[in-house]
């Protein structure tokens, strides 16, 4: 006797088949509640994003099923016109459906629609939603460290244009946020840039990473069928296709490479943005910032927040929030395709980037429009014997002495001008011999014109060298920052021109298997 196989369809309680949509195997769709909870948003959120990327990679992928013969050329053209008539329509084409569990089921299935399940049907042949998802997440990703790229290039530039303006510009410098040398308004902006050119460097190695083509490699052990790996991925400007078919869908750690790179794009203008925040505050008042970057208090009429500034100062912790996260959930997956390190892991990647791209352009409001109080800067670094190292400096190079005796008697000067009130420049040469008999015995004579030479904040920034403020170091500092600033444009050009170069021979390519099929016709 022969066992009966088939299965009553599953209904509802109200009577609604409830069969799977995208499978034969599976006899249920979908839980309601699971696909509430979890597909739906899943896919809303992602589907308006990922529809231009994956117009790209359904192109490409017909362009190169076309060229290894696994498509006839009027199977390729009606594909593409398809493809290329939702690109246009953009997502109101679409009304999308949780229990069909994906952004792809969903494109795929307004395919079908349009085309039937003959022809297309064969847009899926030799790939699966593994090697297409972590394409389209490689893409997304490249897309937004070109523009982080551009963005840091950017803030560069306004960097060495204000400390090129402000590097004469006399201010306290802080360690320990206390007063430590005088430097320059100037000299500190282009302090920050050297972090944003490192930030570029990490960029671009992430870049790289990122900038391999995972098409091609199925589930996770590539496919059966003749395809060509490497047409697909210069189609769609990728450097290569990745090796290895099982590393190809398993890993995104590139992409948790970009997130961290753009934590320290955020935290270095962070650090600026808290070091403007006192500066702006009236018991410092070194600094001016618009109008236009500020707000109001809705009860204290005389108040001016500087609200943007909290903001930049906060947006690091939105990416140190997603960073979490995206380890979190790919710390102990297995070396394969699976969803919590798949997907949960990039949840808060996406808009915590976006953000941060949408952000740089204030960074820069700021950075530009920020105004030095000179008058202020020069008084603040003249006090609080901020130059003191200079006058240790001055008894070691014109009195002989050693370097460590020199420290401890212009500290006992310190303690003696301030136990008697005294200003740096109300030291008199009296005090500067007692110090010297009481610390060491040594009998130590200054005039009150060298002690004032000594001590001028003015005097001290131009003393300083080895890549310090100084006139001189200054003007090799902010030439060799342009001089990389132009080399790492170049750099950036380069990348953005090999990506539309592919965006530019896909869409010849595109145009010429339709116009072709139209032809034969």
């Amino acid at each position: 006797m022969v066992a009966d196989l088939r299965r009553p369809p599953v209904r509802s309680l109200d009577g609604v088949l409830m069969e799977s949509k995208v499978s034969g195997l599976l006899h249920e769709a979908l839980s309601s509640e699971a696909q509430a909870a979890i597909f739906l948003p899943w896919i809303e959120q992602a589907f308006g994003p990922s529809l231009p990327l994956l117009t790209q990679i359904n192109e490409a992928h017909v362009v190169m099923l076309h060229d290894t013969g696994l498509l006839t050329p009027e199977t390729a053209s009606q594909l593409l016109a398809v493809v290329d008539d939702l690109a246009v329509a953009g997502p109101a084409a679409f009304k999308l459906d949780g229990s069909l569990e994906d952004v792809y089921f969903n494109y795929e299935a307004e395919v079908i629609a349009r085309l039937g399940q003959d022809i297309g049907g064969r847009l899926h042949t030799a790939r699966s939603r593994n090697d297409l998802q972590s394409t389209l997440d490689r893409m997304r990703g490249r897309q937004l460290a070109l523009s982080l790229l551009g963005g840091t290039l950017t803030l560069r530039q306004s960097l060495i244009n204000q400390a090129s303006r402000y590097a004469d510009c006399v201010m306290p410098g802080y360690t320990h946020l206390q007063h430590a040398q005088p430097i320059t308004y100037g000299f500190y902006l282009s302090a920050v840039e050297r972090s944003l050119k490192r930030d570029f460097d990490r960029l671009t190695g992430a870049f790289r990473r990122i900038n391999e083509c995972p098409l091609g490699a199925g589930a996770m052990a590539g496919t059966t069928f003749p395809i060509d790996r490497q047409s697909v991925s210069a189609l769609l400007g990728f450097a290569a296709p990745v090796a290895h078919a099982l590393d190809a869908v398993a890993s995104k750690d590139p992409l948790l490479e970009l997130l961290s790179t753009a934590l320290f794009v955020a935290t270095t203008f962070g650090r600026l943005a808290q070091d403007f925040y006192l500066m702006s505050t009236f018991e410092f008042s070194t600094l001016e910032l618009p109008d236009s970057l500020a707000i109001t208090s809705s009860i204290m009429p005389q108040k001016k927040n500087q609200a943007v500034l909290e903001f930049l100062k906060g947006r690091q912790s939105h990416l140190l929030g997603a960073l979490v996260t995206g380890f979190a959930s790919f710390r102990a997956a297995p070396y394969s395709h699976v969803l919590d390190s798949n997907a949960d892991s990039l949840h808060w990647l996406w808009p915590a980037v976006d953000e941060l791209v949408q952000t740089i352009p204030v960074v820069d409001q700021v950075i530009n429009r920020a105004t030095p109080k000179p008058e202020r800067m020069l008084d603040l670094a003249g006090a609080n014997f901020s130059t003191a190292t200079d006058l240790a400096d001055y008894l070691v190079q014109h009195k002989g002495l050693p370097f460590k005796e020199a420290h401890r008697i212009t500290g006992r000067i310190v303690r003696l001008a301030i136990d008697a009130g005294l200003g740096v420049a109300d030291i008199p040469p009296e005090l500067v011999s007692r110090a010297a008999e009481e610390t060491t015995g040594r009998q130590l004579s200054l005039s009150k014109q060298e002690i004032t030479e000594a001590l001028d904040p003015r005097a001290a920034v131009a003393r300083r060298n080895g890549g310090g403020p100084s006139a001189g170091d200054m003007k090799a500092l902010l030439a060799q920052a342009e001089s990389q600033l132009a080399v790492d444009r170049e750099e950036q050009g380069k990348i953005r021109s090999s990506i539309e170069h592919a965006a530019n021979l896909l869409s010849a390519r595109v145009a010429e298997l339709r116009g072709a099929a139209g032809t034969a016709v």
